[in-house]
């Protein structure tokens, strides 16, 4: 929680900052949205490897329902509950922060859930660079009314 609070503080200081236009973040925008895809495939597959290798093991996962998993109690709900079908991104920014290890995405997203009609959300999702690979550390949704 203290990271997640860390790192709303510090998009509070970049806001109005959006994305760099240097070559090297645009690479970092793609590496991070290539890997966003990549965890939303391996929860609508229920693919525990990928999710695992992709995950934090200090993840916090807030659902817009306002319930917050840990690594190991999210893996254990796709296994067991898992009911996504997919999730739609826009008006995302990947804003990379001070020193290049940490990035924070966020924009709007819509969860589509098996047998739920699909909702959206506000999101922001925070990945950082842990011996030499990204990792999800925090991930917040807000429904959009």
């Amino acid at each position: 929680m203290k990271r997640l609070l860390a790192a709303v503080v510090a998009l509070g200081v970049v806001s109005g900052v959006g994305l760099c236009a240097g070559a090297s973040d645009s690479a970092l925008e793609g590496k991070i949205l290539s890997l966003e895809a990549k965890r939303v495939e391996a929860m609508v597959k229920k693919d525990i490897a990928t999710l695992d290798a992709l995950l934090g093991d200090d993840l916090t996962y807030t659902h817009s329902g306002g319930t917050t998993d840990t690594k190991a109690s999210f893996i254990t709900l796709i296994k067991e509950r898992g009911r996504y079908q997919g999730v739609d991104y826009s008006n995302t920014q990947v804003i990379p922060l001070a020193g290049g290890t940490t990035v924070v995405v966020r924009g709007r997203a819509q969860i589509r859930l098996e047998g739920v009609a699909g909702y959206p959300v506000l999101f922001l999702d925070v990945w950082a660079l842990r011996d030499g690979a990204w990792k999800m550390v925090a991930w917040q949704a807000t429904r959009v009314p």
